[in-house]
């Protein structure tokens, strides 16, 4: 009974956490289906994520998962993952005169993406090709979402910005 006790107690004080409503230390293993993400993540390379409990606060550069909302992201049960470029109130384009893209007027650095996508590819409704695409401002509770190989990204160039609501998990570091 005592044993019982004291695990009951430690299960409690572990359970506390350390304040932050947005993650928990729970965490799950996901295997990367496409080539959107490489170099970063390769096609069925397996990656942990941290569960996300609440609302999620995205920040900038975060890797999620996320479940499409229906419209132009499709109606796919596979989860998705995309990396975070800008979050509500922030306005994001592509590109500067070097081909950057740009948020808040300011251009990225980005050593992550390895496999940019053409600046001037002819719009295709049934392929995410250019890189160029006017300005945004990202809404509330939204974030604006890309792949790291732009050339092989459906994301929010396309399909436009993602509501914080359909992030279910982050990548670990």
């Amino acid at each position: 009974m005592r044993r019982l006790m004291v695990l009951l107690l430690v299960m409690a004080v572990a359970g506390c956490g350390d304040g932050e409503a947005t993650r928990t230390r729970a965490s799950e293993q996901f295997t990367q289906g496409g080539v959107s993400m490489e170099p970063t993540v390769r096609a069925g390379q397996v990656i942990t994520a941290r569960t996300v409990t609440g609302t999620y606060e995205p920040r900038r550069g975060d890797v999620v998962l996320f479940r499409s909302p229906g419209g132009l992201w499709g109606d796919r049960e596979t989860p998705l993952l995309k990396r975070v470029i800008a979050v509500s109130g922030e306005a994001i384009a592509c590109c500067d005169t070097a081909g950057k893209v740009t948020v808040n007027g300011k251009p990225l650095n980005e050593p992550y993406v390895a496999e940019d996508a053409s600046l001037d590819e002819p719009p295709d409704p049934h392929h995410c090709g250019p890189r160029r695409f006017a300005a945004v401002t990202v809404p509330a509770d939204s974030v604006f979402v890309m792949g790291d190989s732009r050339a092989r990204s459906n994301d929010s160039r396309c399909a436009g910005p993602l509501p914080a609501s359909s992030v279910f998990a982050v990548m670990a570091e």
